[in-house]
C-alpha cells in the first residue's frame, strides 16, 4: 500500500487516499468514520447562571439596596447547566431537585437573542428549539461566553445527528 492508496473502512477494498466515496462499495467515507468514531461526552460547561445577567438588574438591586441581589443569587443557586458534546442538561431547585435532559441530535435550531441589557454586560441568551416534546425549548443565559458555545453546541449537533444518522422532520 502505498501513499496514494488507502483502505475503505467500511469493505476494506484499496482506494485512492483522497476519495471521499469508496467506488467498490459507495460508502461516503467521511460519514462512516464519523458515525463510527468513539464518541466520548466531553463536559463543556458546568455551573449556575450569573446572579446578575442584564443592566436591568443591577438598577434593581440599586434601588433596593441589595435586597434584589439576594433574590437573584437565590435563583442563580436554584438552577445548574450541565452542557456536553451530546446533551443539555437543567437542574432547577435547591433542596428538591428535577433534572431535564435534551439530547443535541433532537435539536433543531439555535436562537441567539441579545437585549441591550445583556449586551451592556457582554452577554447573551440562546434558546434552543428542539423536536423533544417534553422539552421543545430550552433557555441558556447567565453564561460566559455563551455565543461562542452556541456555535460549538451547532457543530455537536450536527456532529450527534450524523453520528446517529438522524434526519431533521420539516414541519407544515
Amino acid at each position: 500500500m502505498t501513499d496514494e492508496m488507502k483502505r475503505c473502512p467500511a469493505c476494506a477494498e484499496l482506494i485512492q487516499a483522497a476519495a471521499r466515496k469508496c467506488r467498490y462499495c459507495g460508502t461516503d467515507i467521511e460519514a462512516y468514520e464519523a458515525a463510527h468514531a468513539p464518541s466520548v461526552e466531553q463536559t463543556l460547561f458546568t455551573g449556575h447562571p450569573k446572579v446578575i445577567y442584564t443592566f436591568g438588574q443591577y438598577v434593581l438591586v440599586a434601588c433596593t439596596l441589595g435586597l434584589a441581589w439576594l433574590v437573584y443569587w437565590l435563583r442563580s443557586l436554584s438552577l445548574t447547566f450541565t452542557i456536553t458534546t451530546q446533551r443539555v442538561r437543567v437542574e432547577r431547585g435547591l433542596l428538591s431537585k428535577a433534572q431535564d435532559n435534551v439530547e443535541l441530535f433532537r435539536i433543531d435550531h439555535f436562537d441567539i437573542l441579545k437585549p441591550l441589557g445583556m449586551r451592556l454586560l457582554g452577554l447573551c441568551r440562546v434558546t434552543l428549539h428542539s423536536s423533544d416534546d417534553e422539552m421543545p425549548v430550552v433557555d441558556l443565559y447567565g453564561i460566559p461566553g455563551l455565543e461562542a458555545l452556541a456555535d460549538t453546541l451547532r457543530e455537536c449537533s450536527l456532529r450527534e445527528r450524523a453520528r446517529r444518522r438522524v434526519l431533521p422532520m420539516e414541519q407544515m
